[in-house]
């Protein structure tokens, strides 16, 4: 949200919620939301998966 409401970085925005939403479509989860077939990571894991589909 700070990137889009607090220094207008739209495309940025877009792109890290496309990779949050792929990290997700792809089953990893951290404990918080961990459900029934997905796969617990830390949330440095986590983390880093993002970054690894934002660098895509």
């Amino acid at each position: 949200m700070a990137l889009r409401y607090s220094l207008n970085l739209d495309k940025e925005a877009d792109n890290l919620d496309k990779a949050v939403k792929k990290v997700l479509d792809d089953g990893l989860r951290t404990k918080d939301i961990l459900s029934k077939d997905t796969k617990e990571v830390s949330t440095e894991a986590m983390g880093n998966a993002i970054i690894a589909c934002l660098q895509k």
